[in-house]
């Protein structure tokens, strides 16, 4: 055993109160599958790979990410691997026409878009498209088997929604057909990726609730005040993004030592797990460095 897989063989942690244990880092997947992305599948599929063969088994996606090809890769890397992974994947964007149509031509043109060195902000508006939300129950119920064929697996670890608005939240219209789905043994737990920290504050009302995803980073840390001690309290699982700042905190003239970022997070001993961007093996190893 290497000196990174010894490190992250000994960094466990639990996943709240559900059971699950995780590694303290894990995958974000958000970058996977992209059309415009300048690795290649089997780059990706060998980075997802190697981040498994290194200890990491906390995967999260969303449905939505490279209109689904995220959700297709994780299938392609893990569907021997099933047991050894815990797969958090999201529902309520939906794709437009445009990006819908994408995904099924993807392969044909993906060769066409590297050869011309196409970007995504080369695309105007109009063929982009522009996504919209829908959290309502019959939405989720119908999304969940799409993730699951996409997934090729019969269960979802961690179902999330993903960044639903402040109204949604107050109704809870979700939380009937999450139980469903959990009854019925399709998802293991569910929660919520939160886009603020007050949308994380209304979540804190709901039993039923498992885990929040939470911005957590040196520039963020809202959530430490108030909302990670109260849902620690309660045996929640904290997912911790953007840890990194989206990179902010290393571009500015004053730098911050990514070491000193990944240990602020990975010291708050309420987070289940810190979620870090990657999709290629160089990347991957640059962010294990951190620690």
């Amino acid at each position: 055993m290497n000196p990174v897989q010894e490190l992250l063989a000994l960094k466990k942690r639990p996943f709240g109160t559900t059971g699950i244990v995780v590694s303290e880092v894990g995958f974000g997947t958000a970058g996977l599958g992209a059309l415009f992305g300048r690795h290649s599948q089997a780059e990706q599929l060998l980075t997802l790979h190697r981040a498994l063969d290194l200890g990491m088994n906390f995967y999260d996606t969303s449905d939505m990410y490279c209109q689904g090809e995220s959700e297709r890769l994780i299938a392609a890397a893990f569907h021997r691997r099933r047991d050894q992974v815990v797969i958090a994947t999201k529902v309520g964007y939906q794709l437009p026409p445009q990006r819908r149509l994408a995904s099924t031509v993807k392969p044909l043109i993906r060769p066409l878009v590297r050869r011309l060195g196409l970007k995504r902000e080369q695309l105007p508006p109009g063929v982009r498209g522009s996504l919209s939300q829908n959290f309502s129950p019959q939405y989720i119920l119908r999304a969940v088997e799409q993730s699951l064929k996409r997934l090729n697996t019969d269960y979802i670890d961690v179902y999330q929604l993903h960044s639903p608005p402040r109204l949604v939240l107050e109704r809870a219209d979700f939380l009937e057909p999450l139980d469903q789905l959990k009854r019925q043994g399709k998802i293991r737990c569910f929660g919520i990726s939160c886009e603020t920290t007050d949308d994380a504050l209304i979540c804190l009302r709901y039993p039923e609730l498992s885990a929040l995803q939470l911005r957590l980073n040196l520039l963020d840390q809202s959530a430490l005040q108030q909302v990670i001690p109260a849902a620690a309290k309660r045996g929640l699982a904290i997912i911790a993004r953007e840890c990194f700042a989206g990179g902010h905190l290393f571009h500015a003239a004053d730098s911050v030592p990514p070491q000193l970022a990944l240990r602020f997070v990975l010291d708050v001993n309420e987070v289940s797990v810190a979620i870090l961007g990657m999709s290629s093996e160089a990347h991957l190893m640059a962010n294990l460095g951190c620690m």
